[in-house]
Formats: structure tokens, C-alpha cells, sequence
């Protein structure tokens, strides 16, 4: 599955439409002005009972695996609610993006949502020093960041592994909790394929989590074929259906 870490890859033009970063490569937008934040609490918080999880310390630490960073919309919905808790465990999030977006579009995220705290002055810093570094170096393709709870010192990690879906995710470690969110699987085949699939399966343990906005008949089948449990559930707002489950 693994690829050569600096590929061919097409240009990924974004374009604004009233102010919210479309991909025409992929012809998808990166998340939604209006509810977008409730969308990925409901889809990947609820859809993977993180609150329930995180209260119950089971890990040492408690992996989160994401497959599509985009503008990091997931990481800060999950990083509020880790800074919500009184008393929550080490957390370290980790995530892949092939086409990371530059600071004008990222910032594009905290206009959308200016009572939230999301992309800062140090975090941007960090984040371009490591694409530049990747840009030099496609073997140097990782980019970590780390926050502190104010009240117990804990931490919480998040990690980005930039390049293509198959030379990144195997370098992931096993994961507690899947946040299956890269564009939508007609317009990105590749981040949904069955290499793609299989990969995930062995980054899992028994128990492990996913959800999905997706409820794609050929993801629900193959992800069962793979030892998955998949349930459908209603999806967010206007969305009829979307799938969570976990690996037997």
C-alpha cells in the first residue's frame, strides 16, 4: 500500500464561496459555514461516544485517528471539549492531509467562527515551518503540536503526516477512535478505497470506533467484510443517513 511519499499529485485550487474554501480539484468544500461546527460534534464526537470514552480513562492515552486535516475544523471541536473537562487524560490526535492549505484559507475558519479560539498567530507558525520542512524534505512529513490543560497539566497532541493516503496511514499508530472524513467518496476515491480500508482494519483493536458522514452502500460493505460492525444512524441536519460502528 505504501507510495512514494512525494507523488505526482494534481494542483488543488481552492476557490471562496461566500467565504468557505472549496476544493475544484475535488469539487468539495472544507466545512460549512452554518453548523458546520455542530456537524462534526454530532458526526465524530457523538458518532464516536468520545465524551463517554474520555470519562472513562481506559488508555494511558487515547488515540484519535482522522483521515482528511483540511482546515482542522475536527481538531478544534474535539480539542474545546478536551479543554471543557475538569479532569480529562492525554489525548493525541492524529491526522493526514496531501494538499495542506495556506494561512489565508486557514484563517478563513476563525471568521467563520469568531467565538471560538481556532488557528493562532504561534499554531500557524508551527504549521507552515513543518509544510516548508516537508517541501525541503518529503521524508521530514510530520507536524506535531501540543496543548496543556489549564487545570491538571494534561496534554493534548495533535499530529499531521503530510502526503498521500497510502504513504501516510501506515505510519499511524493503533488508533481507539476513526474520524472517517475526507471529501465526499465519489470525488475522492482514494481516501475510501479498499487498500485504504484494509489499512485502517490494521491500525484497530477490537473495540475501535469509527464514524462517518458517508453512507455509501459500497463503504457499509466493505467495511463489514473487514470485521466492522456498521450501523446506520440519522445524519446531521438535511444528511437522511450517516454510519458509525466499531471493529469486533
Amino acid at each position: 500500500m505504501e507510495k512514494d511519499p512525494s507523488p505526482e499529485n494534481p494542483k488543488n485550487e481552492i476557490e471562496l464561496k461566500d467565504g468557505v474554501p472549496v476544493s475544484l480539484l475535488f469539487d468539495d468544500v472544507y466545512f460549512s459555514k452554518q453548523g458546520g461546527w455542530e456537524e462534526s460534534s454530532y458526526v465524530f464526537l457523538e458518532g464516536n461516544q468520545i465524551p463517554s470514552k474520555l470519562a472513562k480513562k481506559d488508555h494511558s492515552i487515547f488515540y484519535i485517528g482522522e483521515l482528511g486535516f483540511g482546515s482542522g475544523l475536527n481538531v478544534f471541536v474535539t480539542l474545546d471539549f478536551w479543554k471543557s473537562l475538569s479532569n480529562p487524560s492525554l489525548v493525541t490526535f492524529i491526522s493526514l492531509e496531501g494538499f495542506p492549505l495556506k494561512r489565508d484559507i486557514l484563517l478563513t475558519l476563525n471568521k467563520s467562527y469568531p467565538n471560538k479560539t481556532l488557528w493562532f498567530e504561534d499554531l500557524l507558525c508551527s504549521y507552515e515551518s513543518a509544510i516548508k520542512l516537508w517541501a525541503d524534505d518529503r521524508t521530514q512529513n510530520l507536524w506535531t503540536y501540543t496543548w496543556t490543560h489549564s487545570s491538571n497539566q494534561s496534554t493534548f497532541t495533535l499530529q499531521v503526516f503530510f502526503g498521500d493516503v497510502g504513504f501516510c496511514l501506515p505510519q499511524f499508530p493503533k488508533i481507539h477512535s476513526w474520524y472517517l472524513d475526507g471529501f465526499s467518496p465519489g470525488k475522492n476515491p482514494d481516501m475510501w478505497s479498499s487498500d485504504t480500508l484494509k489499512e485502517i482494519q490494521k491500525k484497530s483493536n477490537p473495540g475501535t470506533s469509527f464514524a462517518t458522514f458517508s453512507s455509501a452502500g459500497f463503504l457499509r460493505r466493505n467495511l463489514k467484510e473487514l470485521g466492522f460492525v456498521v450501523e446506520k444512524k440519522k445524519g446531521f441536519g438535511r444528511k437522511r443517513e450517516m454510519i458509525t460502528g466499531y471493529l469486533k
